[in-house]
């Protein structure tokens, strides 16, 4: 069965992480202008944007090069 995924070079995956991670950092930033409970959930969803960007990072430092081989296991939080 082919993967869903398109074959991306590491490079590319890099620039996946870093765009994760920025979008996480975005996230945190707008979380100070919303209400409690929507902060919540941008906070939430900071927080999986930031871990599967270390989720890249590590597949990379590893060597485990093309991250579409990973299956849809799911991963705790960092902290959780």
């Amino acid at each position: 069965m082919e993967s869903p995924l398109p074959a991306f070079s590491p490079d590319d995956w890099l620039r996946l992480r870093d765009a994760l991670r920025y979008v996480g950092r975005d996230l945190h930033h707008r979380s100070f202008a919303v209400d409690a409970q929507r902060r919540e959930l941008l906070w939430q969803e900071m927080d999986r944007c930031l871990a599967l960007a270390e989720r890249v990072a590590e597949e990379q430092l590893s060597g485990g090069g093309d991250p579409s081989g990973w299956g849809g296991e799911s991963r705790p939080a960092p902290g959780g």
